[in-house]
This record gives C-alpha cells, structure tokens and sequence, in this order.
C-alpha cells in the first residue's frame, strides 16, 4: 500500500511536469466551452427584412411597428440595392411601400384595399415566409385599430416562469464527458506506449514493484485529474459562463469515476496492442472520433435520423454524456440516470476483461 502510495505521488509529478498534459487536460476543454459560447444557437435568431419606402413617407409608422417586433431586423435602402442584397442571401425577404400608400391611423378608408409587394427569399423559404405573417400581423393591428370589428377573437397570453437554459447549458457537460473519454483513450494510449517504447515498464518489472501496483497509481492519479477537470469546468460555467446547475456536484463526480473506467480500459487495451505512437494515433481517433461526434457532445442526437439514433445509443459515451446532463441541468438522481449507470457498468466490464487480455509489459 505503501508503495502505491509512493507511485501514485511519483505520477502526479511526472504528468504536471509536462506542459503538454497541462493543455490538453484543463486548458483545451475550457478554451472549446469557451469559444462555443459565443455561438448562439438557442432560437431561430432574427429574421432580415430589407424595407423599400416609395410612398413618399406613408409607409413611416408601419416601418415604427415593425422595429418593435423583436424577430425582425430591419433594414432600409433602394429596391435596388435591397433586391441586390436578397439576390446574394443577406436578406430573408424585402418589402417594398408603393408610391401613394397611406397607414394613418387617422384615415380609415384609405389603406382599404391597397397591397405591398413582398419579395422572399427562395433560399430560406421558411424564415421568409414567417417574415410575411409578422408583417402581415402588423399591417392588420393597425387596420383594427381603426375600424371596429364586432366579435374579434383575441389571444390572450399568460407568462409561465420557467427555466431559461441555453446552448452552454447543453455544452458543458457535453466537455466534461469528451474531456473523460480523452483522458481515458488518449493519455492512457499515447502514455504507456511511450513508457513501453523507452523500455521503463521492462525495467520496472525487473524492480520490487508489482505492475498492479503501477496500474492502480496510474488509474488513481488519472482519476483524480478528471476530478479536477470536472469542478474546474463546472465552476467556470457557473461563474462566468452563467450555468444554470441545479443537481449535485458529487454524483458528477461520481458518475466521471463510472466514466473513466470504461475509457481508461480502452486506452490501456490500446496501449497493449501498439508497439508505437503512430499506431495509437489512428485506432484512438478510430474509437473517439464516431462518439465526439454523435453521442450528443455538441448537439442533440435528436437532430439525427432515427436509425442512426438507435446505433448511437449504444456507443459508450452517449449514456454518459445524458447522465452528466441530466444531473447537471435537471438536478436527476443517481437512481434517475439507473439506465445510463447500467450501461456504464457493462461497458465498464467489457472494457476491463479486454484491457487485461491485452495489456502488454513489452
């Protein structure tokens, strides 16, 4: 026990004296939430409308209302430079005023009967035609508001407090998952293939060290790293990235544990295949790359076909990554994530009974 002891502060050593440990476990996961934070995807964001006046200024309070719809962004300039601008996609749809137009509130007939020409955008059908039914929207409001219209159906609308979650809600412990399987495939994987390489595990088994002692510091120090990355990204989202985290912080923990056995047993079965770097480098990026990309890291697995769906709940970071999430942001229980755990645990003993069967010293 002693000497394990021993090993695993002898480890902590070895990996913080490396700079590039350093980068690769804290700084690189931070600096991905950090540059995905300035990404909006939370709604369908505004909506380009480019506004053409050839009414001589009749058309000035309808282009008021309009700006007070916050899914709009206006834009106003000739038909010409409007249309120039649609043809090359800045615009979703353009709306041109014809001369004589009148939307007064004053005069109750003259509107009546008139038209606007709006001209949308083919590319983006779907944002331009919802363009069209705000404007349209507009156009009516002020039409009612002059003319009395008996039994008008109004829509009533009552706010519900509810949770504002947003895109770094989804992300971050989408990181915290990646940053687990990195840890795992990538630092077990490129570790001990250079300690193999070096020709350090040979002469550690000529020494009074057992290799299960080696193993356990390794895992133990690998393990309490992924700690640090998980309350390290977690703080910082909370801090200053404004996480909404309502769950526990130690059953993330708990759960990155689970995690880190599956991962670390498919580095350390890695590392005893590979003879060298470059033989790592393409079966980790074989095993990481399909789950960064379609567990559900990055964006809903939602968005993808149904078939491809069924695979990917399968694939071993998919379970923790829904896990970490649902821990995180609904504030679920360990006995909530029972499905995910299990999946964890079988993935953790294939992993495990692979690694021994193939973990060489040499």
């Amino acid at each position: 026990m002693r000497r394990t002891w021993k090993l695993t502060v002898a480890s902590f050593k070895m990996y913080f004296r490396q700079r590039e440990a350093i980068i690769w476990s804290f700084l690189l996961p931070l600096f991905v939430i950090v540059l995905f934070s300035f990404v909006r995807f939370n709604g369908m964001g505004s909506i380009t409308l480019g506004v053409v006046d050839e009414s001589g200024g009749g058309g000035k309070e309808l282009g008021e209302d309009l700006q007070k719809i916050p899914a709009l962004k206006l834009n106003e300039g000739t038909k010409e430079s409007e249309l120039v601008e649609l043809e090359k996609g800045e615009r979703d749809l353009v709306l041109v005023v014809p001369a004589g137009f009148q939307n007064n509130r004053a005069e109750t007939d003259t509107a009546q009967g008139q038209s606007i020409i709006a001209y949308i955008n083919e590319g983006r059908r779907q944002q331009a035609q919802l363009g069209v039914l705000l404007v349209q929207r507009a156009l009516d409001e002020r039409t009612f508001s002059r003319i009395a219209v008996h039994g008008r159906t109004v829509v009533q609308t009552q706010a519900v407090k509810s949770r504002d979650l947003t895109y770094i809600d989804y992300l971050i412990p989408g990181v915290i998952s990646m940053s687990i399987m990195q840890m795992g495939i990538f630092g077990v994987a490129f570790g001990f293939v250079s300690l193999k390489k070096r020709g350090i595990l040979r002469r550690l088994s000529v020494t009074p060290v057992r290799p299960r002692e080696f193993i356990i510091a390794q895992v133990i120090m690998r393990v309490a790293v992924l700690m640090l990355q998980i309350g390290l990204m977690v703080g910082v989202g909370v801090f200053f990235l404004h996480l909404h985290f309502i769950g526990s912080l130690f059953f993330m923990l708990l759960l990155g544990v689970l995690g880190a056995v599956v991962f670390l047993g498919m580095g350390f079965a890695i590392a005893g295949v590979s003879n060298s770097e470059d033989q790592v480098a393409p079966m980790a990026n074989l095993l990481s790359l399909p789950m960064m990309l379609l567990s559900g890291v990055f964006f809903s697995r939602s968005n993808l076909p149904g078939f491809v769906q069924s695979i990917t709940a399968f694939l071993p970071l998919t379970p923790l990554a829904d896990a970490m999430r649902s821990v995180a942001i609904d504030g679920s229980t360990l006995l909530q994530v029972g499905p995910q755990i299990l999946q964890l645990l079988g993935w953790g003993v294939v992993t495990t009974v692979v690694a021994i069967r193939l973990f060489r010293w040499e």
